[in-house]
């Protein structure tokens, strides 16, 4: 079962997911530009592009992936298009892979809690969800009032 917690997940070790989609930009950038996605891009410039390119090999736009892991930063499919709501079957689909992926490594994972936020859902529907991940894996919630642009 992971532990939840609430702050910063990228004042702490450990490795780095973000909730996203599969839209690419006409350049093949992923679409990261809300939440979590768009803090580790102001700190890891140029993801999108790395991201964008290993959707395209995968799946391509708006396909299916689930997990991504480029070094210590991953990318979590919850949504195909960035503007719907977050899919509760994707959601399950990609927490399949990261729990596959932790239960095989002995890394601590931190991952924004998917589906809420930006994706729309509430809490109480996806943490059932959640519950397949092992314990070296942290769901964070941003705390209120939270700033991540200057927290390099």
């Amino acid at each position: 079962m992971p532990t939840f917690k609430t702050g910063n997940m990228f004042k702490v070790p450990g490795l780095k997911i973000v909730t996203t989609n599969s839209f690419l930009t006409k350049d093949r950038r992923l679409v990261m530009g809300r939440g979590a996605a768009w803090t580790l891009l102001t700190r890891i410039p140029d993801i999108d592009r790395i991201f964008g390119r290993m959707v395209f090999d995968t799946c391509g736009h708006l396909g299916t992936y689930g997990l991504l892991m480029y070094g210590k930063y991953g990318a979590a499919q919850i949504k195909h298009h960035f503007r719907n709501k977050a899919d509760l079957d994707l959601i399950a689909f990609s927490m399949a892979f990261l729990a596959d992926e932790a239960k095989a490594k002995s890394y601590i994972y931190h991952i924004n809690y998917p589906g809420i936020g930006n994706g729309g859902l509430d809490k109480d529907i996806v943490r059932p969800i959640l519950d397949i991940l092992p314990d070296n894996v942290y769901v964070w919630e941003k705390a209120e009032h939270q700033d991540d642009t200057n927290n390099h």
